[in-house]
């Protein structure tokens, strides 16, 4: 351990972890030198490091509970202002806020005035102040007015008179909806009709009806440009022939059209995101193809969901007599392949069979937290075919922990009991900070998904780098 000016302060050598985790501790001086220290593990090449700074907390603070972005098309937006003392309680005491709409920078100061909206109010019992604030006092004319809207607080606690302040930025988007691509692969088979959907749906999550969109394809050196109009849905289904596209890489664009009822008099243009898709050629020697249904929903550990595979067989990938199509399958997860299975299908007659059958898979701690389904034919004749799915799932540990104090509120300095239960035999630890401490690092709170973050390559869906698929 080195301190900020690398002198080493402490060191420990033939370290033995047990159960993977060594556990060391040392004590700051009780006037430490203020900066970054530095903890460096010689052996394996890692390092880690962590600060040490004054700070003095302030009697309490303001908070403002605002959105960090509205909407030109919404009518009013919430505010919320609360005073914390520093170890959670609530403060008693006026708010004053000030709501500040600035004219555009380029325009001459004196041209227009500044949009202001005051208000004062009590704190409640929680301590806070609540409000819808209109946006009718302000202007969503960005020709003359910034985008943005400067809030300024400011809590005067009634028994000390004390005054803390707070700022806050809102920024007013132009942004009417979006359009995105669903029920889409990554991937077309070449001269095989390609399907999909796209949608239409406002900056609340809503779909749109009726809106006209504007599909774009490019490929090899071609392009379609095609119109939709989504349904009651939000939805518009297309269908594109792959036959010209020589087998080369395709961009999908969509994009919403502008309509007249998208402005109202005095606000600037509605635009809506575009999306983007691109879509690779399948290489298969082979006619006949299969598809995994992908489910788009998160899924929760240890529930069964059933995936469904389509498929479309041709004739000529199979042997004479009576028929049978074996389709494969195994899922891979945190420690390489966590499941496989097989699926038999019987072919009857006609020259092409299509259809479809489901894999029942439970998503277990196993699987987390992106499995990959992989499902594939070898057909008589040597030819191939393919398809797989990364499916996302719910953070789950096989432990489960409970951790609880003796009385959810006590005087400073006082005893309180903590109990904590896990699976036996568990190596536990607990971290106990302030909560003033994510005042100064804010986002550091443990959490499920940090601990999922600490392992990144494990999830990577990409090939080893000494894989090559250039042939």
């Amino acid at each position: 351990v080195q301190d900020p000016k690398n002198n080493q302060i402490e060191q420990w050598q033939k370290v033995v972890p047990q159960d993977g985790i060594a556990d060391l501790s040392f004590q700051l001086s009780e006037e430490p030198l203020l900066g970054t220290y530095l903890i460096n593990v010689t052996s394996a090449s890692a390092y880690g490091s962590f600060s040490v700074k004054e700070r003095v907390l302030p009697k309490f603070e303001v908070i403002f509970e605002a959105p960090n972005q509205i909407y030109a098309l919404e009518t009013t937006f919430p505010l919320r202002v609360c005073g914390r003392y520093t170890r959670g309680k609530s403060v008693q005491g006026m708010v004053h806020v000030s709501l500040c709409q600035k004219i555009a920078p380029f325009l001459p100061s004196a041209s227009k005035p500044d949009l202001c909206y005051k208000f004062s109010n009590q704190t409640d019992e929680a301590g806070c102040f609540s409000t819808n604030v209109s946006l009718s006092s302000f202007s969503r004319d960005f020709r003359y007015y910034r985008d943005s809207i400067a809030a300024e607080a400011s809590l005067v606690e009634d028994a000390t008179e004390i005054q803390v302040n707070a700022s806050h930025k809102l920024l007013i988007s132009r942004i009417g909806g979006m359009a995105l691509f669903v029920d889409v692969n990554s991937y077309y088979h070449p001269g095989q009709v390609y399907r999909g959907k796209i949608k239409v749906m406002n900056y609340q999550g809503k779909a749109l009806k009726n809106k006209e969109v504007l599909l774009v394809v490019n490929c090899a050196e071609q392009q379609l440009r095609q119109k939709y109009i989504t349904g009651d849905s939000g939805t518009a289904s297309f269908s594109l022939d792959t036959s010209a596209w020589n087998r080369t890489l395709a961009s999908l664009e969509a994009s919403v059209l502008h309509q007249d009822s998208d402005r109202e008099r005095g606000t600037a243009d509605l635009s809506y995101q575009r999306a983007s898709y691109f879509i690779h050629p399948f290489y298969s020697t082979s006619r006949s193809f299969l598809s995994i249904i992908r489910v788009p929903e998160t899924m929760p550990c240890d529930e069964t969901q059933s995936v469904q595979v389509d498929f479309k067989i041709y004739e000529e990938d199979l042997e004479h007599g009576p028929k049978r199509v074996i389709f494969s399958y195994f899922v891979t997860g945190k420690r390489g392949i966590v499941h496989a299975g097989q699926q038999t299908v019987w072919v009857g007659l006609p020259r092409m069979l299509e259809g479809s059958f489901s894999i029942p898979l439970t998503f277990s701690l196993t699987y987390a937290p992106a499995p990959r389904l992989v499902v594939y034919v070898i057909f008589p004749n040597g030819k191939i075919i393919a398809d797989s799915a990364i499916f996302s799932v719910s953070t789950c540990f096989r432990n489960k922990v409970e951790l609880s104090f003796s009385m959810p509120e006590t005087l400073p300095g006082s005893q309180v009991g903590l109990r904590l239960q896990a699976a036996p035999g568990s190596t536990c630890a607990v971290w106990a900070v302030d909560p003033s401490a994510f005042w100064m690092k804010p986002g550091k709170e443990l959490s499920s998904h940090s601990i999922y973050g600490l392992f990144p390559s494990v999830y990577n869906a990409r090939y080893p780098r000494q894989v090559s698929e250039d042939d």
